[in-house]
């Protein structure tokens, strides 16, 4: 009984800040008080009336989309790699993935900061991408550890003695079996790098994404706006997770069914 009370207090800990800032965005006044006198939808009209809003909103969309797709080609042949290392290259590789995640956001930022620095790289749209791959790659490779824990290498072999050829049993093979796990980590990888804003304000340089044009909204003055635009981008990244775990559940039983009629 009382572990059940700790899990529902955590999750009203959790989840009661994100129902006030849905609530409040639909609030008629300027006010942030109890009790709401109003509801109304003028703040998320006033959304679509703000051009530079606009601008990063495509911006973090271009960002997390080329995040993905750099995340799933750099993800496929890193848990390539994991398959066919020794125990001791798995455990680097794996202190390799570990070491970003464990690092704090400031920490991390200022690092690619220095970094871009030292190279001379000019802070841009390149700068963030790369950023937000290095914190999405080892959570991909986390998460593919679980499934290539599980894969058989006797496929692969079997595959290549019926005279398959060694893109063939890749093609055939190796990816259909990985193939849910990596779509659901790109995807994944999608909705961090478009809510990030910690090590991205460190590599922006003037380029603005979503969270950080939400933050410069919040230094000028803080209105029912932010919440409706908050709102927004909370309900887009819970349907880009929602759409990643639809896609490997149907991916998985896809794959079992083919199993089960063959």
């Amino acid at each position: 009984m009382l572990l059940k009370a700790v899990v529902y207090a955590t999750l009203a800990y959790l989840l009661i800040p994100l129902v006030v800032i849905v609530l409040f965005s639909f609030n008629a006044e300027q006010s942030f008080s109890f009790p709401i006198n109003g509801y109304s939808l003028r703040w998320y009209a006033l959304i679509f009336e703000d051009p530079q809003l606009g601008q990063a909103l495509v911006k973090s969309l271009m960002i997390a989309t080329a995040t993905a797709i750099v995340t799933l080609v750099l993800g496929t042949a890193a848990s390539l790699a994991w398959l066919r290392l020794g125990r001791i290259g798995r455990s680097v590789l794996e202190i390799l993935c570990i070491t970003p995640i464990a690092l704090p956001g400031l920490f991390l930022g200022v690092s690619l900061l220095v970094l871009a620095a030292q190279l001379g790289v000019r802070l841009s749209t390149v700068t963030i991408v790369v950023s937000h791959v290095v914190l999405s790659v080892p959570m991909l490779m986390i998460a593919m550890r679980a499934r290539l824990a599980l894969f058989d290498r006797t496929l692969e072999e079997a595959s290549r003695d019926l005279g398959a050829s060694q893109i063939g049993t890749f093609r055939r093979v190796t990816l259909p079996l990985i193939a849910p796990t990596l779509i659901s980590c790109a995807i994944l990888s999608f909705a961090l790098s478009f809510d990030e804003f910690v090590v991205t304000s460190f590599v922006a340089g003037t380029e603005t994404t979503l969270p950080m044009y939400i933050w410069s909204m919040m230094r000028r003055t803080v209105t029912p706006l932010i919440n409706s635009v908050s709102t927004l981008a909370l309900l887009f990244s819970i349907a880009v997770m929602a759409i990643g775990f639809l896609v490997g559940r149907f991916k998985r039983a896809s794959a079992l069914s083919e199993r089960a009629s063959s």
